[in-house]
């Protein structure tokens, strides 16, 4: 698809369907959006839905529209509107495929002069692939009465879809990448403690520290490998490992399994204080500000040095409970 849009008829996918099908399946879950009021989009697709002899109509006005939101400045290929049947009802599945240059092969034996076959090409240059990244832009969409559910994926920007897709939809994120961080933030937090029996350590004595220096990388999360964030935090996790399979579980129950996001550092507070606890039940909570002249921590030694003013020296009272015998 260049600047001028080319308008097909509509066709059953027939002997082809699995393909196709093969293909939205590679992209059932993605960032989550939902559509803006007075979305053209929606309307358009509520009206397919309704009656299905307006599919033609309405779906060259769909492609039309999407060929005009980006200007010309995507790269050739075709844009492909599907309606689709399921258990859970309709869905539309919007799809923008790259085209690749292939070249096909054959074989001629008659042709090579030691009676062995000599290989013969052909060039095709519009395709449909397998390649998971020709399928460069896609939208499932599924009308509900109760609240639509959008799923878009952009292979070329996962963290941050096209503005001008978004534009072509309507739709605005359902969660700011702000609530993204602090969600994953705090469902890593809620494995680490299930697993601390199995998570190594030292990993678990900093582990506060560990996910407030993520949350401030300027990292990403790839919805299609968010275990990568938890092997960032906890280090080599084998992919069929528990920790894995409930933080993927966790995320599902978040509603944003898929997601794929650019961690804000503004999304977690600094943390005030720092804590220190010993095998003797010792606790220490100081200032995260102190510093090392004033309070010394050196876990490779067991070692706490404290230099400051002592402003109290006493033994902690019980009155609440029952007097010991």
């Amino acid at each position: 698809m260049g600047c001028a849009t080319l308008l097909l008829t509509a066709f059953d996918a027939g002997q082809h369907a699995a393909f196709f099908l093969g293909r939205v399946r590679s992209v059932n879950s993605g960032n989550r959006y939902k559509f803006l009021a007075d979305a053209p989009v929606q309307a358009q697709l509520a009206r397919i839905s309704r009656d299905k002899a307006t599919f033609q109509e309405e779906s060259e006005k769909l492609a039309t529209a999407f060929n005009e939101a980006h200007g010309g400045s995507a790269a050739v290929g075709a844009f492909l509107i599907f309606s689709l049947s399921c258990s859970s009802g309709q869905l539309f599945a919007l799809l923008k495929f790259e085209d690749e240059k292939v070249l096909s092969y054959d074989y001629d034996v008659s042709r090579g002069r030691s009676g062995k076959p000599k290989p013969t090409f052909g060039e095709i240059e519009r395709t449909f692939v397998q390649n998971r990244n020709a399928l460069q832009k896609a939208a499932l969409i599924k009308l509900r009465k109760d609240g639509n559910e959008i799923c878009v994926v952009d292979r070329q920007n996962p963290q941050r879809p096209a503005a001008y897709f978004e534009q072509f939809l309507l739709v605005r994120r359902q969660r700011t990448e702000e609530e993204l961080t602090k969600t994953i933030i705090n469902v890593t937090r809620n494995i680490a403690q299930k697993h601390k029996d199995v998570l190594p350590p030292d990993t678990m004595k900093n582990l506060a520290q560990r996910l407030y220096d993520a949350s401030q990388s300027g990292g990403s999360v790839d919805g299609e490998s968010a275990e990568n964030w938890l092997k960032s935090i906890f280090g080599p996790l084998p992919d069929d490992s528990p920790v894995v399979k409930d933080f993927k579980a966790g995320l599902k129950r978040e509603g944003m399994a898929g997601e794929s996001f650019v961690l804000q550092k503004n999304a977690i507070q600094a943390p005030r204080n720092r804590r220190v606890e010993t095998a003797s039940g010792i606790k220490l909570t100081f200032p995260v500000g102190l510093t090392s002249s004033v309070v010394s921590v050196n876990r490779d030694k067991g070692e706490i040095i404290i230099k400051d003013t002592i402003t109290l020296d006493d033994f902690e009272l019980n009155t609440s409970g029952r007097t010991r015998s």
